[in-house]
């Protein structure tokens, strides 16, 4: 066992932690220290999915916390376990406490997903460049490694995705944010603003997803929630069948020219081959999907992660959805690794409680019980903000984009429409007048670019938007399909 132990921090990932005991303990040989703390030569080197944590627990007379605890919050399965069965869940923790898993991300229908099995190792420089200042030294953050990950909340930067020659389990040693090896560094292209807003929220909803107890946003509890939601927004009949057309052009619109992003794989099955993203995962009999799936299409259809999750918990009429925190018990590893954040990395009270697992009430209980000073950030928003996010609102702009544009939070702006009727009614044409204008210019299109088809044969193609046109624009419709020579039946 290694003599020296180095501390493992909230949001380091156990890969990350290996590197810097063997660094600490001068070893020369990456399987001899991966055998000392494991008991096999290489499972140090998973930088995902480590094995083997009771013996690694045991080794280390339990400083880093229990098997569960290194499993959940240090590696990768705290991202893929909460949208899986609960049993299912369970025993993977089991197997992976005890042992290997062989054909682990088959089990977690990784293969299945064509969202990739790779994982690249991603950075952000800004929190890389202030660790080694500060500690002397930087380590890869779990919250980067999320697959769905590709900003930095912190710096609002994009991540840079580490791109090695070598297949992860071949390779014999380690690789850190100061010594990336013979790795190729790719940062992630964000095109605009807007895609910067989509990027930073798809990576919040990542952590929140994180949070969740395993098992707890099961398929069948997803499915409630998404027919809830998809119902409420005119995306699907009573009956639960989806209108994929608008559903296609909403999450088309989303994540426009974010498609070509590392990892953005489901979002080319938007396409003529859809419904691959939304369809197997609302279903009534709904079939697991890969976390990526289901934050895409969360962000699509809801403007916070708590309207999700209060989604998910009506549409299933079951308990409320558990978190890993809930219920929690203070440690003296929590508190230590808690002031480490806030007065060494001069993180906020709300980020350091976030990354740790409480909420931010808690957080500044903590503070005040360790003799931290803070200031209280103020409530009040100033009348020019408030004039912004109003005007935004008004045009239909997104939530996360006004938030962003006018430096307030999500809950701000959801406060400000909420409490004004009028606005909820601008707000409400300005988003219907957008819906038109998209359904318009789809049908359009179609009809130009497939002037061969019949009309019976054009409105089976998907985003085609003739339903929606028929339903709340039939005037322009007829107009527009005499226009391209489609005069419509009697029964159309």
């Amino acid at each position: 066992m290694s003599a020296i132990l180095p501390l493992l921090l909230a949001n380091q990932t156990l890969y990350s932690w290996c590197s810097q005991a063997h660094q600490l303990n001068c070893s020369t040989s990456a399987r001899q220290t991966s055998d000392r703390l494991f008991g096999t030569p290489y499972s140090a080197l998973c930088h995902d999915f480590p094995a083997h944590l009771r013996t690694l627990t045991q080794r280390t007379r339990g400083q880093l916390g229990s098997p569960r605890e290194l499993a959940l919050r240090h590696t990768l399965l705290g991202y893929f376990l909460p949208t899986i069965d609960d049993k299912k869940a369970e025993e993977i923790i089991d197997l992976v406490t005890e042992g290997a898993i062989p054909c682990l991300k088959m089990r977690l229908g990784i293969t299945a997903s064509r969202v990739g099995g790779y994982h690249p190792l991603k950075l952000c420089p800004g929190c890389a460049d202030e660790e080694q200042e500060r500690l002397g030294y930087s380590y890869w953050h779990i919250e980067h490694q999320l697959p769905s990950s590709f900003v930095c909340l912190k710096h609002a930067r994009p991540l840079v995705f580490l791109r090695d020659a070598i297949t992860p389990v071949h390779r014999r040693y380690w690789v850190t944010p100061t010594d990336p090896q013979d790795c190729k560094l790719n940062e992630v292209r964000v095109p605009s603003e807007t895609a910067m807003a989509t990027l930073s929220r798809l990576a919040r909803d990542s952590l929140e997803l994180t949070t969740l107890s395993p098992g707890g946003l099961s398929p069948a509890r997803a499915a409630g929630g998404y027919q809830r939601l998809l119902r409420e927004r005119g995306l699907a009949t009573s009956r639960g069948n989806l209108r994929v057309g608008q559903l296609v052009s909403l999450v088309r619109e989303r994540y426009r020219g974010l498609d070509e992003l590392p990892g953005m794989a489901p979002l080319s099955s938007v396409g003529h081959e859809w419904p691959g993203l939304a369809a197997s995962l609302s279903r009534r009999k709904p079939q697991p999907g890969h976390p990526l799936k289901h934050l895409l299409l969360v962000g699509a259809i809801t403007d916070s992660w708590k309207e999700f999750v209060q989604a998910c918990e009506a549409g299933c009429g079951t308990a409320t959805i558990g978190y890993q925190t809930n219920p929690r018990s203070t440690r003296d590893q929590d508190l230590t690794q808690f002031k480490q954040l806030v007065l060494e990395e001069r993180m906020s009270i709300s980020g350091a409680s976030k990354i740790i697992g409480v909420s931010t009430t808690t957080g500044v209980q903590w503070a005040k019980r360790l003799g931290i000073t803070y200031t209280s950030r103020s409530k009040s928003v100033s009348p020019a903000a408030i004039g912004e996010v109003r005007k935004l609102l008004a045009e239909g702009e997104h939530v996360d984009t006004i938030a962003i544009s006018s430096g307030v939070s999500t809950s701000v702006v959801n406060r400000i429409l909420g409490a004004d009727d009028r606005l909820k009614a601008l707000r409400s044409r300005s988003t219907f007048s957008h819906r038109k204008l998209v359904a318009r210019t789809s049908f359009s299109h179609l009809c130009k670019s497939h002037s061969h088809l019949p009309l019976s044969e054009l409105r089976k193609l998907p985003g085609n938007g003739y339903a929606w046109l028929y339903r709340n624009d039939r005037t322009w419709l007829s107009k527009a399909l005499h226009r391209h020579g489609r005069p419509p039946s009697r029964d159309s």
